[in-house]
C-alpha cells in the first residue's frame, strides 16, 4: 500500500480549478495537476496511474472522435467537462486535508502554459487537416478529393472528365478538391509561386470555370479557388 504523507509541505492545486481547465483547455492539464497533487502528497502510485491514464485517454478520445459523423467538438467538450468534474471530486478530500494541515495553493502558471500549448497544438492539427476531405478518387498519381456535399458519382464525373481531357495524365501529380455550396461548385487547385501577381493564372482559370460549368455541372456556376498544399484558400476566381 502506498505511503501517504499526512503533513505535506508542497503546494497543491485546488481541485475546483480542474473543471475550469478541462473546459478551457481539455482535461489534460487537469489530469496533470491531479497527478502532481498525488505525487506531492506522497501517493506516487496514484500519481503515475492518473498521469498515464490522462495521456492514453486523450490519445484514445482524439482517435475515436475522428470517426464520428456528428460534430465531434460537442462530444469532446462534454467528455472534458465530465472528466474535469470527476478529477475534482476525486481529490476533494485530499485537498481538504492538505489545507487543514496548513498547506498552500500551487501557482497556476505551469498548468496555464500546458493548457495553452495543448490548445495550440490541437487547433493547429485541426486547421492542418480541416481543408482536406476524407473522400478521394485516385487517377494514377492524381487525386480528386470531394466533400460530403458532393456525391461520389458527381466527383467521379469530374475526375473522368479531367482524365479524358488530359488534365490528369500518367505523368502528372495533381491534387484537386471539389465542393458544393447551394448551386455553386467550388474547385480548389494547389498553386505555387507568385500567384497573386501572376496574371497568367487568371484567364486559364476563368476558362476552366466556364468549361466545367458547361461540360460537367450542367451550366451551374463554378468558382476556382487557388490554394496551398492543405487546400487553404489563397485566392478565389469567378468566371465572368
Amino acid at each position: 500500500m502506498a505511503s501517504i504523507n499526512k503533513t505535506p509541505t508542497k503546494k497543491l492545486w485546488n481541485p475546483k480549478s480542474f473543471i475550469i481547465f478541462s473546459i478551457l483547455f481539455s482535461f489534460v492539464p487537469a489530469g496533470i495537476m491531479s497527478s502532481l497533487n498525488y505525487g506531492r502528497y506522497g501517493n506516487n502510485k496514484m500519481k503515475w496511474i492518473v498521469l498515464f491514464s490522462t495521456i492514453l485517454g486523450f490519445i484514445g478520445i482524439i482517435t475515436l472522435t475522428s470517426f464520428f459523423s456528428i460534430d465531434s467538438s460537442v462530444i469532446f467538450i462534454a467528455i472534458n467537462a465530465g472528466l474535469g468534474i470527476y478529477l475534482s471530486l476525486a481529490q476533494r478530500k485530499l485537498y481538504k486535508e492538505h489545507i487543514e494541515n496548513g498547506g498552500k495553493n500551487a501557482s497556476y502558471l505551469m498548468p496555464i502554459a500546458v493548457g495553452i500549448l495543448i490548445f495550440s497544438v490541437t487547433a493547429a492539427s485541426v486547421l492542418y487537416t480541416i481543408y482536406i476531405p476524407k473522400n478521394a478518387l485516385d487517377y494514377g498519381k492524381n487525386h480528386l478529393f470531394y466533400t460530403s456535399n458532393m456525391q461520389q458519382s458527381q466527383a467521379k464525373q469530374l475526375g473522368d472528365y479531367f482524365r479524358d481531357e488530359q488534365y490528369f495524365t500518367d505523368n502528372s501529380e495533381i491534387d484537386v478538391k471539389i465542393d458544393k455550396q447551394k448551386d455553386l461548385y467550388i474547385l480548389s487547385l494547389v498553386v505555387e509561386g507568385d500567384y497573386e501577381n501572376n496574371q497568367n493564372y487568371m484567364a486559364p482559370m476563368k476558362a476552366i470555370s466556364r468549361e466545367l460549368s458547361q461540360n460537367v455541372f450542367k451550366n451551374s456556376k463554378v468558382r476556382i479557388d487557388l490554394c496551398d498544399d492543405r487546400f487553404k484558400v489563397l485566392k478565389s476566381i469567378n468566371a465572368d
